[in-house]
């Protein structure tokens, strides 16, 4: 069975032009990727010139009684791009507010300590933040709606005693050593709530995952990406899968896709995601070690393209239900049936 081992982090992502690769239980203090050595075809530039190709991207997803949602930040360097999106259990419906933020010298921060990551206008209020040390992550947002959409605000946050708190850090070539890819991911549980027009919600529990990726970006880059949040025979359930043209050479040794049950992380291997109906009909999501064996059901679809300038990116976001199989470190198989889950496909060109 596949086996990807994880192994302590090191103080410094990056050394003398070089990054330590592997997976990483626990994370180090900064998810800095700046000073590898020629990045773009060995030809070496200044890296003040290649630094200017590091993207960051931070996402927090969460599952409540009601809701279930994805928010997240785009790092752009000259300009940064936050939404949240989030839906109805019940009855499908979504709800979806964007902005446009102008430069500022960082958008996502590159401490893993602590940090915060905002939006601070008065109509698009979306906050994420964190603080590793007391295993704390939290979402606020307050946002103005419209003809189209309705005000709403909320706030998620992990509890300070949460035995599904994992840590676990990805740097993986992208896609061969001359550059990489690093990814924070968390997963916990959480508690919230979300009031549309200002209707009196009451908290409720739940679960959620925030990954922190920061990349040497290509200038035409496409990736796909699962989220899976849920209980199954009273398990908690969280899993991440993602697949690029950024991806390592070497994939089996070297990815970001994981599996946590209650509190415990399994490496997962890359996967094949194809939608062979159309982009809004099933997506079968496969490897070649028989641990991911499963089908993603959209249920509703929200898609955007934005052109500015000299940036184009063209994504969609869905949820829908997971249907079929899992397996952990263990050999343990876990089986989904109608299990909750976000899908996002993206396409970036800069």
């Amino acid at each position: 069975m596949y086996s990807r081992q994880f192994i302590e982090p090191p103080e410094f992502l990056v050394q003398n032009g070089k990054a330590h690769f592997g997976s990483f239980d626990g994370v180090s203090p900064k998810t800095d990727i700046r000073g590898m050595r020629a990045p773009y075809a060995g030809i070496p530039v200044p890296s003040i010139i290649s630094n200017l190709r590091i993207k960051s991207r931070l996402e927090y997803v969460f599952s409540l009684k009601d809701f279930i949602g994805l928010s997240q930040f785009y790092d752009f360097k000259v300009i940064g791009l936050g939404e949240i999106i989030f839906w109805n259990k019940e009855s499908g419906k979504k709800y979806v507010y964007h902005t446009i933020m102008p430069s500022r010298r960082r958008f996502v921060p590159v401490l893993t300590t602590r940090g915060i990551c905002a939006c601070y206008r008065k109509a698009r209020f979306i906050k994420i933040s964190w603080g590793r040390q007391h295993k704390h992550h939290a979402l606020t947002f307050k946002v103005r709606g419209d003809s189209a959409r309705p005000n709403a605000e909320g706030y998620v946050f992990s509890p300070l005693q949460d035995n599904m708190h994992t840590d676990s850090l990805f740097v993986c070539p992208s896609p061969a050593s001359s550059r990489c890819s690093a990814t924070w991911f968390s997963s916990m549980k959480v508690m919230g709530h979300i009031a549309i027009n200002g209707e009196p919600a009451q908290d409720s529990e739940g679960l959620g995952m925030q990954i922190l990726n920061r990349a040497y970006y290509k200038f035409h880059s496409k990736s796909s990406s699962v989220y899976g949040i849920g209980n199954v025979r009273g398990k908690d359930i969280i899993f991440y899968i993602n697949t690029s043209n950024m991806d390592a050479a070497d994939s089996d040794s070297y990815n970001s896709n994981v599996l946590v049950v209650d509190g415990k992380q399994t490496a997962l291997p890359p996967v094949y995601m194809t939608h062979p109906f159309g982009i809004d009909k099933n997506w079968i999501i496969q490897d070649t070690e028989s641990m991911v064996d499963l089908t993603f059901t959209p249920l509703s679809v929200n898609s955007r393209t934005l052109n500015l300038i000299a940036l184009r990116t063209n994504y969609y976001t869905m949820y829908g239900t997971f249907e079929g199989v899992l397996l952990d470190s263990n050999g343990d198989k876990i089986i989904l049936k109608n299990f909750p889950g976000l899908l996002h496909k993206g396409m970036l060109r800069l």
